[in-house]
């Protein structure tokens, strides 16, 4: 029986907020307060389900077969009731990601309870079948979930600024509404940091008193600091970016702090913000930070701007909106002149990513370029350079593969993903483990040609382990999952329409002989009237990867942007580039309108409407 020191912990969940006091207070006496620290199991696999489990506060994870993370569960949810309802087996293991507690009704209370409060079944069984719908239909990658309790640990040998945390602790005030700064001075007079149970107790009571915390280490507090850090959902590492100039090729060394916590989290529960002191200061060498701390997700920010910091708030309580750029050829233009029209109106994205052409312009986004330079680059690169127009023996690609490199080059210089202001990623298809490959660090001239590398036309990269990687587009030519995985929230999906139905004149048997196919290749020739060309086939081949993008990400809640095709539009059509960017920015201009304007959209994205 759960003490009345609790008071009425259940209507904290859900579950049971709509229940009369007095019913609360009869289930009340059914349950038992389990105390979990983090790392410890609540039940394992192939155990039988002899009781139901409530989360009142803190995280855990659902693992297939020891090591396969299939879900996450939080406050005020149920744990177990799958398989308490089918009389089954437990399976899977249910592991305290962090310090939680939770209430254990058990199946004889729970069947003394039923007969005296039957709403109570209903209301069960309703979320059992949500949690069952959600299994099968819901997205097939698990996003993170919205942190409640943020650890922040020192990144290298700085100390955390005060000035940092609070810039953030605003920008979450202002992106979520409640934030509260903990520190080990805040403790009450006579806590013993060292009693770990107690230190959980008072911890727990601040969650519960002020929502989202904000935990402040690397104090000179160690046992605060390890106590602390088993209470939060996520680790946000803070560094000073400059000090990996110190280090030349190394990675930057780890806090104490760090090395003893790194191990403690999950690499999708770990994140990385390093500030520099004014935006003049170039973004460089964040591989040295990424070589030995898994971030699920970096950060780059100005102390002292407010914009940087709100991007970060977003992020983490999951009102971060996401751009996915599709591939499509010249039909990309259409991108950027759906871009013009958004930022025009003063929309702002915080993450991006892309596949082939979609791509480039995810990579030009994240390091903040106008819609304006995008297309000057696009014409200097596809129209002045000819990156695609120089040709090779077909052996291994038909197009000359070192000019495309050189080209790409000028372009990108030594820019690097992880160095863009944005996170951003790329995707290629890689044929040797016949899957995606998402590319979120290392030069950009080489993620844009793997990306870009369309099978034939293009000679396939071959990366430092020597697998084969080809245009993403080859298996996923709008790759809204991927950003799906990266973070939750809301997500606009660019996606580039091939235009009308594809038919050609050209009678099959009107096909010449090879002996003819050789001669009208040697003289410059364009083939055989308007029968499809290699590199035509292989490109509009891709875009049919894109239908069960659409369908995944209407699923997600995506918002579709979609161009329309300016007539005699077709995937190698450089020349007409300006006129897709112009058909991409009246579309968007009308898409706009058509969503309630910018008011409307940023409500949809802050989850207002």
């Amino acid at each position: 029986m759960l003490s009345d020191s609790n008071h009425d912990p259940l209507a904290l969940v859900p579950l049971f907020a709509s229940l009369q006091a007095d019913d609360r207070a009869l289930l009340l006496e059914q349950m038992q307060l389990v105390s979990l620290r983090k790392g410890e199991y609540l039940v394992r696999q192939g155990e039988e389900a002899d009781c139901l489990y409530y989360v009142l506060r803190g995280r855990l994870d659902v693992l297939r077969d020891g090591h396969q993370l299939v879900a996450e569960i939080g406050s005020g949810e149920p744990v177990g009731e799958i398989a308490f309802f089918a009389d089954t087996l437990r399976t899977a293991d249910v592991m305290a990601s962090r310090d939680s507690q939770l209430l254990r009704l058990g199946r004889s209370e729970f069947e003394q309870v039923s007969a005296l409060q039957p709403q109570l079944v209903q209301s069960i069984l309703r979320t059992f079948g949500r949690r069952l719908a959600s299994a099968t239909t819901g997205a097939p990658v698990l996003p993170p979930r919205v942190p409640d309790t943020i650890g922040l640990c020192p990144a290298g040998a700085d100390t955390l600024p005060p000035d940092l945390v609070q810039d953030l602790c605003s920008a979450l005030i202002a992106q979520a509404g409640s934030c509260h700064v903990l520190e080990a001075g805040h403790l009450p007079e006579g806590l013993d940091p060292d009693n770990e149970y107690l230190l959980s107790d008072w911890l727990a009571a601040q969650e519960k008193a002020h929502g989202r915390l904000l935990i402040v280490t690397g104090q000179g507090n160690p046992h605060w600091d390890k106590a602390a850090l088993r209470h939060c959902d996520q680790l946000l590492l803070c560094g000073q970016l400059d000090r990996a100039d110190e280090h030349t090729d190394a990675a930057v060394p780890l806090h104490a702090l760090e090395a003893d916590m790194l191990g403690r989290f999950r690499n999708r529960h770990i994140g990385l913000l390093l500030w520099r002191a004014h935006s003049g200061q170039a973004i460089a060498h964040t591989r040295r930070w990424l070589a030995n701390r898994p971030a699920h997700l970096h950060h780059h920010v100005v102390r002292g701007n407010p914009a940087h910091f709100q991007r970060v708030a977003r992020l983490l309580t999951g009102r971060a909106l996401g751009a996915v750029f599709g591939g499509g050829g010249a039909l990309g233009a259409g991108h950027i002149g759906a871009l013009r029209a958004l930022l025009n109106a003063g929309l702002e994205l915080d993450i991006v990513g892309g596949t082939s052409i979609g791509s480039s312009v995810a990579m030009a986004c994240a390091a903040g370029e106008t819609p304006q330079q995008m297309m000057e680059a696009f014409n200097y690169f596809f129209l002045d350079k000819k990156a695609f127009g120089h040709y090779a023996p077909p052996l291994y690609g038909l197009i000359d593969q070192r000019h495309v490199d050189a080209s790409l080059r000028e372009r990108y210089g030594d820019t690097r993903l992880e160095d863009l202001d944005l996170n951003c990623y790329v995707v290629a298809a890689n044929l040797s483990t016949n899957q995606s490959e998402i590319l979120r660090s290392g030069p950009c001239w080489e993620a844009m040609r793997m990306s870009a590398s369309i099978p034939v036309a293009l000679a396939p990269w071959i990366n430092r382990n020597g697998d084969v990687l080809v245009d993403g587009g080859l298996i996923d030519n709008v790759p809204a999952s991927v950003m799906h995985g990266i973070k939750p929230g809301p997500n606009l999906v660019f996606m580039l329409s091939p235009g009308e139905r594809w038919q050609v004149k050209t009678a099959y048997d009107q096909l010449p002989s090879r002996l003819r196919q050789l001669w009208q290749l040697l003289r410059g020739g364009k083939g055989q009237g308007d029968f499809p060309r290699i590199g035509q086939t292989v490109a509009r081949s891709m875009q049919i990867a894109s239908n069960s993008a659409l369908v995944a990400s209407r699923r997600s809640g995506d918002r579709l942007v979609q161009p329309p095709t300016v007539p005699g539009m077709a995937l190698t059509a450089w020349k007409m580039g300006n006129a897709q960017e112009q058909a991409g920015y009246d579309y968007a201009c009308r898409w706009l309108e058509q969503q309630g304007g910018l008011d409307a959209l940023l409500a949809w994205r802050d989850g207002r409407h």
